[in-house]
């Protein structure tokens, strides 16, 4: 394989690895990948607008917002006016999205301890340091320089 790309390769399987456990987690407990990763976001860092989850998940605000209508209709979540501008909207858990994404949790939780053993605590430490800095850098990078 050619070293151009074999970073990218090598990234790319891990993804598609992670993805399809994270769905098969994601399916026991009546949540998307999606919604999982949004409720995670809201459960870590609190309630927040529509164009700061847009921004957290590396979207456009559509995305984001079809998402979350889907969400509320379901009773995932619940949508409240922002105090200072009652047009921008802020994304809260409701009950039902919280117990669906703790039960979701729990089953991630097992998978990473289980990923964890088999890596052996360094490289994990190793590895999640790596993705941070590799998405941040990505994050960065315009194509167009």
């Amino acid at each position: 394989m050619p070293r151009a790309v074999e970073l990218f390769y090598a990234i790319s399987e891990l993804s598609d690895a992670l993805s399809e456990k994270m769905k098969a987690v994601a399916d026991q407990s009546e949540l998307t990948t999606a919604q999982f990763n949004l409720l995670y976001i809201i459960e870590e860092e609190g309630p927040m607008r529509l164009s700061e989850l847009a921004r957290n998940r590396r979207c456009v605000k559509s995305n984001v917002s079809n998402l979350v209508r889907g969400m509320e209709s379901t009773g995932l979540v619940r949508l409240t006016p922002e105090p200072h501008d009652r047009r921008v909207r802020i994304v809260h858990p409701t009950t039902l999205g919280r117990r669906r994404f703790r039960a979701a949790l729990r089953d991630s939780s097992r998978l990473e301890r289980a990923l964890r053993e088999s890596l052996g605590e360094a490289s994990a430490a190793e590895l999640t340091k790596l993705s941070l800095a590799a998405a941040a850098f990505l994050d960065e990078l315009s194509l167009t320089e």
